[in-house]
């Protein structure tokens, strides 16, 4: 079986969210082959719709998932944590888990200069 790395950053801006976020890097270390995450760090909001500020980490996991069935799982993470439709337009995000480097290409380039992925990928190196 075919063992895919990512570097994922996990995100949340409510109340609570730093306790959110860890819990789902606990999720996370529990359906991956193996999975490292910096410690949890406070952003900024990068987008011009206003609301709090974001609990960040950073997570380089190794898993026998393919990138659909990854993306999917997390999807139903972030439903799981409260997200829904209009989340982001309403400027609440519960939990946001993005897939950023898969197999060392590089699939949100945005998110990887962002501060929020730095910090972390920093902490990790």
């Amino acid at each position: 079986m075919k063992i895919n790395r990512a570097i994922i950053g996990l995100a949340s801006n409510i109340k609570g969210g730093m306790l959110l976020v860890k819990k789902s890097c606990q999720e996370i270390k529990a359906i991956t082959v193996s999975a490292k995450f910096s410690s949890c760090y406070e952003t900024v909001p990068v987008s011009s719709i206003p609301q709090p500020n974001y609990h960040n980490c950073v997570g380089i996991i190794e898993t026998e998932w393919d990138f659909d069935h990854l993306r999917e799982r997390f999807k139903e993470m972030e439903k799981a944590a409260g997200r829904h439709p209009d989340s982001k337009r309403q400027g609440e995000i519960p939990l946001d888990i993005d897939i950023v480097v898969w197999n060392d290409e590089v699939v949100k380039p945005r998110d990887m200069l962002q501060d929020y992925m730095q910090i972390g990928l920093l902490e990790l190196k």
